[in-house]
């Protein structure tokens, strides 16, 4: 097992121990105030360290020029004596790394509210009888150190040495899942990037991870088509001209790719009416046809839009980075397809003999256009991953343990994938043109056809489910001598449109990509 550097650096908490060494009593002349302790070795056997400063093997109170003293009880702008200590972890270190300081940070054997973030050469002693003296009683009793929910309690990287931590509880809070701000969280007791970190009787224990987000489903339908134009009266004119046509604009106003519009209704002339268009997107042939030997016929109905594609459920392992570490969603459906618009209804003929248009006005009724389809609906949206059980995370590291355990909760569900948004409902066919009252021998204009329904868009994929990890690293493997470890379950993936994401792992270390 390989031994690390602690020259000059030592931080102790109350309830951590370090290595043994001399006692602060046989400090050399100039080592009579607080902060002149000799360095930790982190050997055990002493070296530069003054047994009295080494809680776990000297058997003594420690000796006030040894470190920096925290408790809950503490004030900051305390000393950080042993009789005037600070109260958070955070001020102890600032204090320990003052020029001239002894790198060293004492702690009681109580609970610490409040993330700590160590850099290196500094050493945690925790475990300590504040109430005698702060002696040791590490084998019975830790210093915990814990933080809010989603925050890693412990976090270890830059300064330059080792880090030495003894006697210290990492305590990862479990995610509530009636939190809906805290889905999807993970449960990580602590990081380390980039150092050399010895643990000698420390826990490091990770909560219950919180589920991933489901994707949400919308509230409404996508843009419905309008009612189309109706035909224009008979004996309006020579030859009747239809209404102008209604246009579902799906997209943007400047992209009519998606848009959809009704057919035109059929022209009325004197010996016949024309046929109606068909509604477009292109689709079905849905026209009307005009009236010539039979009388005139309405548009057709425009086709459906179509479904959209189901959107992937995740797959794979996540990443870790110098924040933590972070799952994969699924991915969005894609949309559904505009419908196709209503046909134009047919015109009519006219006439100009008895009881029919006057001579200079004898175009039959025209057709009305076609109702717009509507518009396809979006896609629905992923599931988000879910949270991470995980002791502790490595990036890049130097580790060695000692009697340390790693316990981990449950990894999150992952989340399920929304639906997709439903499809816009196709306007009305127009009316056909009328036929003036006292007009007994003319026909009316037929109408225009109903667009036709959006397609929904397709369901969103499901997002991975969490990982229950005693390590998860990047880089070298972490050695495992030393170490307990204790994982719960990992969390099922969530469900899309007929297949789920990838279920957590559940694993005593897993190897990440860079």
């Amino acid at each position: 097992m390989r031994r690390m550097d602690w020259s000059g650096v030592v931080v102790v908490l109350a309830g951590l121990a370090v290595a043994a060494g001399a006692g602060c009593s046989t400090l050399p002349p100039d080592c009579p105030h607080r902060f002149r302790c000799g360095p930790v070795d982190g050997s055990g056997g002493g070296g530069g360290t003054p047994e009295g400063c080494v809680p776990s093997t000297s058997g003594r109170p420690v000796d006030d020029a040894c470190g920096v003293f925290v408790t809950a009880s503490g004030d900051d702008a305390a000393a950080g004596t042993k009789g005037a200590p600070v109260k958070t972890i955070q001020q102890a270190l600032a204090l320990a790394q003052q020029e001239g300081a002894t790198r060293r940070v004492y702690a009681c054997a109580e609970e610490l509210e409040g993330q700590v973030e160590l850099p290196g050469g500094l050493a945690v002693f925790g475990g300590l009888a504040c109430a005698n003296g702060w002696t040791w009683i590490g084998d019975n009793e830790k210093t915990t150190l814990t933080a809010p929910e989603g925050e890693i309690p412990l976090v270890m990287r830059g300064g330059d040495g080792a880090i030495r931590i003894e006697d210290v509880h990492v305590t990862a809070r479990a995610i509530d899942l009636s939190h809906e701000a805290a889905r999807g969280l993970s449960s990580v007791a602590a990081l380390v990037e980039g150092v050399a970190v010895e643990m000698a009787r420390c826990t490091l224990e990770a909560g219950d991870a919180g589920d991933g987000t489901d994707g949400e489903a919308y509230t409404d339908a996508a843009l419905a088509g309008e009612q189309g134009n109706p035909g224009k009266e008979a004996c309006s004119g020579e030859i009747v001209v239809p209404g102008g046509v209604k246009r579902n604009a799906c997209g943007t106003p400047d992209d009519p790719s998606d848009d959809s519009t009704g057919g035109t209704g059929g022209i009325g002339q004197l010996d016949s009416g024309a046929d109606g268009s068909a509604g477009t997107p292109a689709g079905d042939e849905n026209r009307g046809l005009g009236e010539n030997v039979n009388a005139c016929s309405p548009g057709a109905a425009g086709a459906e839009g179509a479904t959209g594609e189901p959107g992937p459920s995740a797959t794979g392992l996540g990443a870790l980075s110098s924040s933590g570490y972070t799952g994969l969603s699924g991915r969005p459906g894609t949309p559904g397809t505009t419908a196709q618009g209503g046909g134009g209804g047919g015109g009519a003929k006219g006439g100009s003999t008895a009881n029919q248009c006057p001579l200079d006005s004898a175009g039959g009724a025209s057709g009305g256009s076609g109702g717009p389809g509507g518009c396809g609906g979006k896609g629905g949206k992923p599931g988000g991953p879910g949270g991470a059980s995980i002791a502790l995370i490595s990036l890049d590291a130097e580790l060695t343990f000692d009697d340390v355990f790693l316990k981990t909760g449950r990894g999150g569900r992952g989340g399920n994938g929304g639906p997709g948004q439903e499809g816009g409902i196709g306007g009305l066919g127009g009316s056909g043109g009328i036929v003036p009252d006292g007009i007994q021998n003319l026909k009316a204009g037929c109408a225009g056809g109903p667009g036709g329904k959006g397609g929904n868009g397709g369901i969103g994929g499901g997002g991975i489910g969490g990982h229950s990890l005693g390590i998860a690293f990047r880089g070298s493997p972490p050695p495992t001598d030393g170490l307990t470890i204790t994982t719960g379950e990992p969390g099922p993936g969530g469900n899309g449109d007929g297949d789920s994401a990838a279920a957590g792992i559940k694993a005593d270390t897993q190897e990440f990509a860079q």
